[in-house]
This record gives C-alpha cells, sequence and structure tokens, in this order.
C-alpha cells in the first residue's frame, strides 16, 4: 500500500505542476517588451474597467522610468489577455500555486510567492510591487524616477500603526528561527532586488513558516542586505489591513500630499488625471 500511495502522490504531484506551468505564464503583448531594467509590478485580482483606467494611468505615470506588469491572479475569473493589449501580464492561479495562501490560510495570501513566479519569466533588475488596492496622492512619475536611482536590496514601509511585529497575529506561524532579531514591515509596498528574491526563494525551500511581510524585513536587516525606507524619500503611509470605510475616508477627506493610502476598494473615488502619453 506504501507503494501506491506514493505513486498516487507522485501522479498528484505531477497534475499539480502542470496546472502550475500552464497557469503561470508572461504575456508581452504591449509592443514595448522589456524597456527598462526594473519594472513595476501591480499584484491585482480584479480587472474591471476602474481597475484598468487606474493601471492606466500609474502604467503611462512610470513609463519613463520603468515597465509595467499586471501580475493577475486568475483564479477568480480566467483571463482575456486580448482585451487588455496595452498591459504586459504575468498569469497565475492562486487556486493552484504552491504557498500562495500562507499554511493554507486563505486570510494571509503571499504575492512574493507569486513574484518570485513572475522573476523567473521576466529578468529585471528590481521589482517595485504594490497592490491594486493601494492609492497614492503624490507624483508618480517621481516616485518612480527616486526609486530607479537606488541600487537597494529592499526598500520598504517603516509605518506601523500597530506599533511593532509583535502586535500581528501571523507572527504565530514563525517556526525554527535562525534571525536574531524579528521585523515586520506593511507590504502593499515593497521594492526588491533580483537577487535578494533569489535568496528569499532558497529559504523559502528551507523554511516556508514565516509569513512574507515578516520575512523581507527580517532578513534583509538580519543578514545585511542594502536597505531603505520609503519614508527616507518623504512619503507617509496610511494603511493596515482595514476597514476601507476608514482609509476611504481619510484619502477622501484627510488627504495629505505623498502619502499612500490602504486599502481602498472603491477606486472611483480616485483621482485620475487625463492621461497624458510619453512619446
Amino acid at each position: 500500500s506504501t507503494m501506491l500511495t506514493s505513486k498516487h502522490q507522485t501522479k498528484e504531484s505531477i497534475v499539480l505542476r502542470k496546472q502550475q506551468s500552464s497557469a503561470n505564464r508572461m504575456i508581452w503583448q504591449d509592443g514595448k517588451g522589456k524597456s527598462h531594467s526594473n519594472c513595476v509590478v501591480m499584484a491585482t485580482h480584479k480587472m474591471d474597467e476602474r481597475t484598468l483606467k487606474y493601471f492606466t494611468y500609474i502604467k503611462e505615470e512610470v513609463a519613463m522610468s520603468m515597465d509595467f506588469i499586471i501580475m493577475y491572479d486568475c483564479s477568480h475569473q480566467p483571463l482575456d489577455h486580448k482585451a487588455l493589449p496595452a498591459f504586459n501580464i504575468f498569469a497565475f492561479d492562486s487556486g493552484t500555486l504552491n504557498g500562495f495562501f500562507h499554511r493554507n490560510d486563505r486570510r494571509l495570501p503571499n504575492p512574493l510567492v507569486a513574484l518570485i513566479e513572475l522573476s523567473k519569466h521576466a529578468t529585471y533588475e528590481h521589482f517595485l510591487l504594490m497592490e491594486n488596492d493601494l492609492v497614492f496622492t503624490g507624483d508618480w512619475s517621481h516616485l518612480a524616477r527616486q526609486i530607479n536611482e537606488e541600487d537597494m536590496d529592499y526598500i520598504h514601509i517603516a509605518s506601523d500603526i500597530l506599533g511593532g511585529p509583535n502586535s500581528h497575529w501571523p507572527k504565530g506561524y514563525i517556526q525554527g528561527s535562525p534571525f536574531k532579531s524579528l521585523y515586520f514591515s506593511w507590504s502593499q509596498l515593497f521594492y526588491v532586488s533580483r537577487q535578494y528574491v533569489r535568496n528569499l526563494e532558497a529559504f523559502v525551500s528551507e523554511n516556508d513558516s514565516f509569513y512574507y511581510e515578516f520575512l523581507l524585513p527580517t532578513m534583509a536587516y538580519n543578514k545585511g542586505y542594502l536597505i531603505k525606507q520609503f519614508e527616507n524619500f518623504g512619503y507617509h503611509f496610511q494603511l493596515s489591513w482595514g476597514p476601507a470605510e476608514v482609509f476611504e475616508y481619510k484619502y477622501q477627506f484627510e488627504r495629505q500630499h505623498n502619502t499612500f493610502y490602504h486599502p481602498i476598494k472603491n477606486l472611483g473615488i480616485v483621482d485620475i488625471p487625463e492621461i497624458v502619453k510619453h512619446v
């Protein structure tokens, strides 16, 4: 029976690998291909009209400094990439991507796992990952130029409304930590080097108990990587898990310059100027 079980598991794992490889695919279709050495990666499971208008705006704003890829979770809605000719897209399925939900906890999606896969298809030096429900009151083109000039391994959000690593419940999953100190960073926005992504992948293959919002800063600070914080550039953050109504109110009625707000679920409230094409 042991032989049967192991054969069965092998078949299952082969099927799973096939599903993953067919779901994880990079679609280059904006006509420009790879233009820059660094890239904005927009993580999303939505492709509605408002979301696409928002993505189009950001893509045009950063176009002089960085490429733009949509990292799309197609588990909710299959990708019709032909309807989105202006975008390069990395499609993956969170239902079959191993480790995407941290320790199979549906409350803890882990976009770092998808970014690791994307980085195997798109050979950029750095990735600026952001979530689709993060909104910024500053100048995207200026941000992209600033970050593009930094040869850092990791740039992260330092502000923490909850006060530190011990205040975040996913800490309970961590086992066998080799690190002297534990750090936490909200990761709706982070910048990572290709080399750091490779090293994170190697670590996760040995120990997958760290949720990415702990792993990214903890490994970077303990291992002496080159690090900066977005706050070093004068940016501010109003973000948490939610509720969205609180942060949508802050964005609409208490708005401050150069500030990121999250979560903003209603992108209809976001000011999107008329898009000027960069030639």
